[in-house]
């Protein structure tokens, strides 16, 4: 499990020092879902849910099957992602606790490497992390699902610098809040996994549920659309997982597979 934590860290650092021959650094993307199990994705096998931008990266790229989180519970899991540490090493190993200031991120690195950083969406690590970022976007603009600066942020870089972006979404979190992807997912023709009822109303939660990942899948294909036109997908490596499990039993908050395994796709065009 320690080598697969480090992996999250050591992708952006690795691919930072590999190009410096060539004097280009590249751009780093990583979009976090909220609350999603590692096989929620239909490129992981699930026939429900319709994730097609996520599938596309994942066919063109790496598609990681074996790979966990430190917890599964959120701002334990997201504080050990940034900062490559496990949660009794980053002095907040309980929900909602903050590592002490001088805790260093892994985005905080690359700030004071020449790097344009940026978050937008979910935060919920604490004030040391803060420092990592040039620009934050939470609150209400950051919209229901959280993905709502994105495409703006991406936009608003400044275009003489590499940039690394922290694109954390509120989807797939319950409550199911406002939107436009609902009814995305017939209730009626889901099969819910065998450790669920399977039951009318397990389905209804589910298709809603999924609906919220369709949502985190369009954002994310926004900003592939995006890159393009701005010519800057070429050189740009795009990371996509999540924070811990799906908000069901036996899964968020359980150190079992569906709690701590997570979905972890590398893209990276050259």
């Amino acid at each position: 499990m320690k080598y697969k934590l480090l992996l999250i860290v050591a992708f952006p650092m690795f691919f930072v020092s590999s190009i410096t021959a060539k004097n280009v650094k590249p751009n780093i993307i990583l979009f976090i879902a909220d609350d999603v199990s590692w096989d929620d994705f239909a490129c992981y096998g699930n026939q429900d849910v319709k994730t097609p931008n996520i599938d596309k990266l994942a066919s063109q790229g790496i598609r990681f099957d074996n790979f966990f989180l430190t917890a599964s519970s959120c701002s334990p899991s997201r504080n050990s992602i940034i900062t490559g540490r496990y949660p009794h090493n980053t002095g907040a190993c309980e929900l909602h606790t903050e590592p002490p200031l001088e805790m260093i991120s892994f985005p905080e690195i690359l700030k004071q490497n020449g790097y344009y950083t940026a978050q937008s969406g979910k935060f919920h690590m604490g004030k040391y992390a803060i420092r990592g970022f040039d620009v934050t976007s939470e609150g209400k603009e950051i919209g229901d699902g959280g993905e709502e600066k994105w495409l703006e942020t991406i936009k608003n870089r400044p275009k003489e610098k590499p940039f690394f972006m922290w694109f954390a979404a509120l989807d797939a979190h319950r409550p199911w809040g406002k939107n436009s992807f609902a009814g995305t997912h017939d209730s009626t023709k889901i099969l819910p996994p065998v450790y669920l009822v399977n039951g009318q109303k397990t389905k209804t939660d589910l298709a809603h549920y999924y609906d919220e990942i369709a949502r985190f899948d369009n954002y994310i294909g926004l900003i592939i659309d995006e890159l393009k036109q701005q010519k800057a997908l070429e050189n740009t490596l795009i990371l996509i997982m999540a924070d811990n499990g799906r908000p069901f039993p036996n899964s968020k908050t359980r150190v079992n597979d569906r709690g701590m395994r997570t979905p972890f796709i590398a893209f990276w065009p050259e």
